[in-house]
């Protein structure tokens, strides 16, 4: 088992590319603390991975308060004893319009969860990787945060700027052999609310599966490796 003794902490672990992260990391022998807001579904990610051998713990948070995340971390912490690897995996797109028709609400959803939320859980793990000296550090980013898309845009304000906090974050923790890496995912079979694809196009997506077999081979590479940016696209689709 390639993470025997390590232990991952992953937010957005209820549904989509947490929720199959979690259960690789646990395959291949991680600890993993299971971040969510809907507590039914994390329970029954924890019964998966405890039926497939694995060991996981669920904590309720939302990314979106800074003193939930705090507990989270700390909890870990306190429990295991060190943190290995962060996957910041919460997200929401919330809804597809054009810009004038978002509220000041809607952007902060959007922009809490995507952007704050990763922050929070950043900021609250570093000390800990400092500390050991060694971490890794996963943000699930976006394509859109590369290229601006339309009637999206302050899901895609908040993945620019999660790619910026990306590259400030890695270079201030490499010295202390903490690493991060941000994945640019393009579209993703999961849970597209608010769009509804037919099947034939979602049969042409990446699915959630997929990500995270990305998000392990980056938990897994060799000590003379790293990656800064990875960027994930379907086969025969832009998007």
């Amino acid at each position: 088992m390639k993470l025997h003794g390590r232990v991952a902490v992953i937010t957005g672990a209820s549904s989509g590319v947490g929720y199959e992260t979690a259960r690789l990391l646990a395959r291949e022998g991680a600890q993993v603390v299971a971040a969510a807001r809907r507590r039914d579904k994390l329970e029954w990610l924890v019964g998966e991975i405890a039926g497939e051998g694995g060991k996981a713990l669920a904590i309720p948070t939302d990314v979106t308060d800074s003193a939930q995340i705090y507990r989270l971390i700390e909890s870990a912490y306190n429990l295991f004893g060190r943190i290995d690897i962060l996957v910041n995996s919460a997200g929401v797109v919330h809804k597809i319009a054009p810009t004038e028709q978002f509220s000041d609400s809607d952007f902060r959803t959007v922009v809490e969860t995507n952007l704050n939320g990763s922050f929070y859980a950043a900021r609250a793990v570093i000390p800990y990787m400092k500390r050991q000296r060694s971490g890794l550090i996963v943000n699930i980013g976006s394509r859109v945060g590369k290229i601006g898309v339309a009637n999206i845009a302050p899901f895609s304000a908040a993945k620019f700027a999660l790619a910026g906090l990306g590259q400030a974050m890695g270079a201030e923790l490499r010295p202390y052999n903490v690493y991060v890496t941000t994945i640019f995912a393009g579209m993703i079979n999961t849970d597209i609310y608010p769009l509804n694809p037919n099947e034939e196009f979602r049969r042409q997506l990446m699915t959630a599966h997929d990500v995270a077999e990305a998000v392990l081979w980056t938990c897994t590479l060799p000590p003379s490796l790293r990656v800064d940016e990875l960027p994930l696209m379907p086969r025969q689709l832009d998007l």
